[in-house]
């Protein structure tokens, strides 16, 4: 196997070092140019089998980059009808199968003499204005994709919380510090109990904006203390506890 089957050497290759680089726990600066030329690998492939030299130029980009493109998709389908978890390793097999199949194929089909034979400079040569298209759209795609991405993180739906804490002060141990503080994402409305030894001691009733943070200063004394937090109108199940004794401190 010489320079005329080089591509499917390289490919090969790419394929059984990302597999062994995902396996020994390689950085993931590695991972990330091996997963690059995995995900183009197949794609470059099915495009010297299907089409070969019969198409030139920007036609000939867009058919690799369309099959590259379609193989992840269809590829995806086909792991999740069969309950593969569309994880790293579902993918990893999945590009790398594909890359290692079509290599016996274009290494068959090749000594047949039915697809012409790797040469390098390639036989086929983008003209500027495509290749200039060519650029423009890849740009175009690249920080569509950013865009699209950063918005979906910034309208991603996320849970709200409340926080509620009841921590003895660092520079007085006996006298703790009691806050709640509002994620919920909207203005909420709460009731929060203090308790000694079980019994309420002292209530407050808060309407807390969002983001907004509520917090005072309790003397801790012999007590056992607790605090429960109510989210209105709700007043049977405490929303938040915590309690405090004997140098401990617990809550849910």
């Amino acid at each position: 196997m010489g320079r005329s089957q080089a591509d499917v050497m390289a490919t090969a290759l790419v394929a059984v070092l990302a597999c062994g680089a995902a396996a020994s726990g390689a950085p993931a600066a590695v991972m990330t140019v091996l997963g690059i030329a995995l995900f183009i690998a197949p794609g470059y492939l099915l495009g010297q089998l299907l089409v070969g030299t019969r198409v030139t130029g920007l036609e000939r980009a867009a058919v690799i980059t369309g099959l590259a493109l379609a193989i992840p998709v269809l590829g995806g389908l086909l792991l999740y009808a069969a309950g593969v978890p569309l994880h790293r390793p579902g993918w990893l097999g999945l590009l790398a199968a594909v890359t290692l199949v079509g290599d016996l194929a274009l290494l068959v089909r090749r000594r047949a003499g039915q697809v012409a034979p790797y040469s390098w400079p390639p036989t086929w040569r983008v003209p500027r204005w495509q290749g200039a298209v060519l650029f423009a759209a890849a740009v175009m795609i690249a920080g569509g994709g950013v865009g699209l991405a950063r918005l979906g993180a910034a309208i991603q739906p996320r849970h709200g919380f409340t926080q509620l804490w009841l921590l003895p002060q660092r520079h007085n141990a006996h006298v703790l510090s009691i806050g709640v503080s509002n994620d919920e994402g909207r203005t909420t409305s709460y009731r929060l109990v203090l308790l000694r030894n079980g019994r309420v001691n002292t209530t407050w009733d808060l309407r807390l904006a969002a983001g907004q943070t509520w917090q005072r200063s309790v003397p801790l004394g012999p007590a056992t203390v607790a605090a429960r937090l109510y989210r209105l109108p709700d007043l049977a199940d405490p929303y938040r506890y915590v309690f405090t004794g004997g140098g401990a401190v617990a809550g849910s």
